[in-house]
């Protein structure tokens, strides 16, 4: 039971860490055109998602990628549900698929790819 834990907190933190610089680098981004955000929004993820699961990737070889992305993502939505829940005082305009669906799939295909070059 501890190993699991340890297991799932060890992701929960690698994905913890860039989902806040994400957030961090998006506010002073809403000020971009909306084109402009969407990209540096993707590339964004892309990146920080990329490096931070090759770094976990390179100390875990042996682990599946689709079950590392999965706890990612459960723990990603766990973070987006308590952040807007408790923490976010703005309006939710950006809530759309745009926005967050398409978002979503480019951070559990990164980290699955991610987790295949690795294997």
């Amino acid at each position: 039971m501890r190993a699991k834990l340890t297991y799932i907190s060890i992701i929960a933190i690698t994905a913890f860490i860039p989902w806040l610089i994400t957030l961090a680098a998006l506010g002073p981004a809403s000020s971009l055109p909306r084109i402009a955000f969407l990209a540096v929004h993707y590339l964004l993820i892309i990146l920080l998602f990329g490096v931070a699961f090759a770094n976990y990737f390179k100390g875990h070889r042996k682990e599946d990628p689709f079950t590392v992305m999965g706890v990612a993502m459960l723990s990603l939505f766990v973070y987006e549900i308590v952040y807007f829940k408790f923490l976010y005082e703005g309006e939710l305009w950006f809530l759309t698929y745009w926005d967050w669906i398409v978002p979503a799939f480019l951070i559990a295909s990164t980290i699955y790819f991610v987790g295949k070059a690795f294997k």
